[in-house]
C-alpha cells in the first residue's frame, strides 16, 4: 500500500511540473484559420496552419508577431492581433460567469441560466443551458427586443460537435444536418440553427436580469455586466466554456486529467478481459457514432478506442470528421469507412499527429521524464505488412525492475489484453509518442 501511494504522489508531481512548463502562457486563434509562418514576415513560408480555439505556448512575445510552440512540437510565428488569452467560462451549478485572462479570473458576474438548468441541452424546448466549449459567433449591438436581450447580446456556436455527435445517435438529427454542423464549426462560422437541437443560444442582458434562471436555454447577466464584458473581451471568435459546476472545470483542468483516466480506463479493460481474435481483425459493421462490437475480442487498436471512450473521446468519430475535412492528410483512404478507419494504427498515427502533444520516441531509459502514464505510445513489429505503424499501446504506470514502464496493450492472435515490456528501445521500435489535450479539445461526450 505505501508503494503504491508514493508512486501515486510521484505520478502527480511529475504531471504537474510538465503541464506547469506546457500551459505557462498560451494563446488561441481567434480567427477561422491562422497562418503560421516560418519567421515574423509575411513573405515568410507558411509551415502550419492554426484552426480558431486551439491553444498554443507562447515562446516570445513582440508588438506585432508572436513567437509560439505547436502542440506537434513545430515553432512558428503569428500575428499578435489574431490571438488571445481572453476567454470567457461559464460554471452552472454556481450560477457564475468570469472572464478569464490565461488562467487568471479577470471578473467574476452573477449569471442566470435556462428555466430547466441542471441538465446539458439536448434539444429544442428542453430549457437547458448546454455545455461544452463554444465560440461567440454573433455579436448583436442594441437588440431590438431590448427587455428580453439587454444592450447587447452574444450568440454562441451552439450546437457544437458534441452536440451535433449526440443527436446523430440519438436519431435527432441526419447525418447530413451533422456534418454540415461539423463543418460549419471547423470553419468559425455559426453553426445550423434549424435542426430539432435547438438554437439560438447567447450570453446576454435583459429586464429579469439574474434573479432567477428564466431563459430557454441562454446564459443571462446584469445589462451593465455584459455591457462591461463586451467593452473587455475581442470582437471575433472568442472562447466560451461552459461546464456543469466548479468542481467538473477543476476536474477536467486538473494536472494530468486525462492521462489519468486513460490509464485508469486501461485497467478496467484489462479486468473485463479481451483476446486478440482472428475475427477481430476483420471489417467488422458497427454503428456511428461510438461503435463497437464484442468487447471480448479485439485488436491492439481497440484498446486505444475503448480506453478513451471512457472519458468520451471517440476515436471513431474525430477520425471520421478529420479524413472528411482534411482527406490530404490521409492518402490511403479513398472513401472513409467508418467501420475500420479508426482502428487502423497508420490512421491513428496520423490523427495524433494533427491532434494531440507529440513527444519523445526516445526510450524512457534514456529520457525517463518525457514518459507518463496514459501516454499513447506506438510501434513498428518488423512485420513485413506495408507500414512502420503497425502496433499501438497505453503507457503503464508499472514498472519494470529496471524501471522501464509497461505498455497496456493487445499483442497477436491468440494473446490477452495485458502489461508487456515494449519500450527497451531495442524491440520494437517506438515510432510515435503522444500525450492528449483537454477533453473539450477532442469535443468529448460527458
Amino acid at each position: 500500500m505505501k508503494s503504491q501511494l508514493i508512486k501515486g504522489l510521484l505520478f502527480v508531481l511529475l504531471v504537474s511540473v510538465i503541464s506547469r512548463a506546457a500551459w505557462s502562457d498560451r494563446v488561441y486563434s481567434i480567427v477561422p484559420l491562422l497562418n503560421v509562418r516560418e519567421k515574423p514576415s509575411t513573405n515568410s513560408k507558411i509551415i502550419e496552419f492554426l484552426r480558431h480555439g486551439r491553444w498554443v505556448d507562447v515562446i516570445s512575445k513582440g508588438d506585432e508577431w508572436l513567437k509560439i510552440k505547436m502542440p506537434n512540437g513545430k515553432n512558428g510565428y503569428v500575428f499578435t492581433k489574431l490571438v488571445t488569452d481572453f476567454r470567457v467560462k461559464v460554471l452552472k451549478d454556481e450560477r457564475r460567469l468570469l472572464l478569464m485572462k490565461g488562467n487568471k479570473v479577470q471578473q467574476q458576474y452573477p449569471a442566470a441560466l435556462g428555466f430547466n438548468p441542471r441538465d446539458d441541452k439536448i434539444k429544442q424546448g428542453d430549457g437547458c443551458t448546454p455545455e461544452g466549449r463554444f465560440y461567440i459567433c454573433q455579436i448583436i449591438e442594441k437588440p431590438k427586443t431590448a427587455a428580453t436581450y439587454g444592450p447587447v447580446s452574444l450568440r454562441i456556436s451552439y450546437p457544437n460537435i458534441e452536440d451535433a455527435r449526440r443527436g446523430l445517435k440519438d436519431k435527432l438529427i441526419t447525418e447530413t444536418q451533422y456534418l454540415a454542423i461539423v463543418k460549419a464549426i471547423h470553419h468559425g462560422r455559426m453553426p445550423p440553427q434549424n435542426t430539432p437541437l435547438g438554437s439560438s443560444i447567447k450570453i446576454h442582458g435583459g429586464d429579469p436580469g439574474v434573479s432567477h434562471d428564466w431563459t430557454l436555454g441562454c446564459v443571462a447577466m446584469k445589462n451593465p455586466d455584459i455591457k462591461q464584458l463586451f467593452s473587455r473581451i475581442p470582437k471575433k471568435l472568442v472562447m466560451v466554456d461552459i461546464y456543469r459546476s466548479r468542481q467538473q472545470e477543476q476536474k477536467y483542468n486538473g494536472n494530468g486529467y486525462v492521462n489519468r483516466r486513460t490509464l485508469e480506463e486501461s485497467q478496467k479493460l484489462i479486468k473485463q478481459g479481451c483476446s486478440y481474435t482472428r475475427k477481430a481483425t476483420a471489417i467488422i459493421p458497427i454503428s456511428y457514432p461510438l461503435g463497437d462490437f464484442d468487447k471480448s475480442i479485439g485488436v491492439c487498436t481497440d484498446v486505444a478506442i475503448r480506453a478513451l471512450r471512457g472519458l468520451g473521446i471517440d476515436l471513431q468519430a474525430l477520425l471520421y470528421e478529420d479524413i472528411i475535412l482534411h482527406p490530404r492528410r490521409y492518402p490511403n483512404i479513398s472513401k472513409p469507412n467508418p467501420n475500420i478507419d479508426h482502428r487502423r494504427t497508420r490512421n491513428l498515427k496520423r490523427f495524433f499527429d494533427y491532434h494531440a502533444e507529440i513527444l519523445t520516441i526516445e526510450p524512457p531509459a534514456k529520457k525517463p521524464n518525457e514518459w507518463l502514464p496514459g501516454d499513447i505510445v506506438i510501434m513498428d513489429t518488423g512485420i513485413p505488412n506495408g507500414t512502420i505503424y503497425d502496433h499501438i499501446g497505453i503507457v503503464s504506470s508499472r514498472k519494470t525492475r529496471e524501471g522501464i514502464p509497461l505498455v497496456v496493450n493487445l499483442w497477436t492472435i491468440g494473446c490477452q489484453l495485458n502489461e508487456m515490456e515494449l519500450l527497451n528501445g531495442d524491440y520494437p521500435k517506438i515510432v510515435g509518442h503522444y500525450r492528449l489535450l483537454h477533453p473539450f479539445f477532442y469535443d468529448a461526450l460527458k
